[in-house]
């Protein structure tokens, strides 16, 4: 686990997030089993344009019947890696679908929420199928690409966004996780 990128306390980038052999089951076994989610549209209230609603992300929520229990090790990860204090927080998680246009909008997270913590699932990513993290902010401004096994943790009030995927055959799987107290 490294820190590749650290945005002035307030986005953090970590590569190498799980020990590879779990993070090669967890990808199998997303792939494996991606047509047995059921996905569904984002019940996430994400301020966009009326014409875009139909493009934002799909979600599988973890509280679903098929057995998960990645999440739980996905979680105590999170909650002892050293570049934030987790360790008193909550997390709730579910694994996110972006099929091609499908992307969010500009956002805070700033409702309710402390973090929020994405994991990247894609081992490969053309560096033009789009999918990136985009951010800005008064003290700069920038983005994170897909990197499979990496971790970004984006602080509430940091503006950011997806952009949306451009590749037709590879959906970009990740996990979303918002982070309380």
């Amino acid at each position: 686990m490294n820190l590749v990128f650290n945005f002035k306390d307030e986005l953090y980038w970590i590569h190498n997030f799980l020990p590879k052999e779990l993070y090669k089951d967890m990808y199998t076994d997303i792939v494996k089993n991606r047509n047995k989610l059921k996905f569904k549209k984002a019940s996430i209230y994400w301020k966009t344009f009326s014409e875009e609603v139909g493009d934002m992300s799909q979600t599988f929520n973890q509280d679903n019947s098929l057995k998960l229990d990645y999440l739980n090790k996905y979680h105590t990860f999170l909650k002892h890696q050293n570049f934030v204090n987790f360790l008193n927080f909550k997390f709730h998680s579910y694994i996110c679908k972006y099929n091609y246009g499908n992307h969010l909008a500009w956002h805070t997270d700033s409702d309710q929420k402390l973090y929020a913590a994405t994991f990247y699932f894609n081992k490969t990513w053309g560096e033009s199928w789009g999918g990136e993290l985009m951010f800005k902010s008064p003290k700069g401004s920038g983005f994170i690409p897909i990197t499979g096994n990496s971790l970004v943790i984006v602080k509430a009030g940091l503006k950011h966004k997806v952009n949306a995927n451009l590749k037709k055959t590879h959906p970009r799987f990740s996990i979303q996780t918002w982070v309380n107290n």
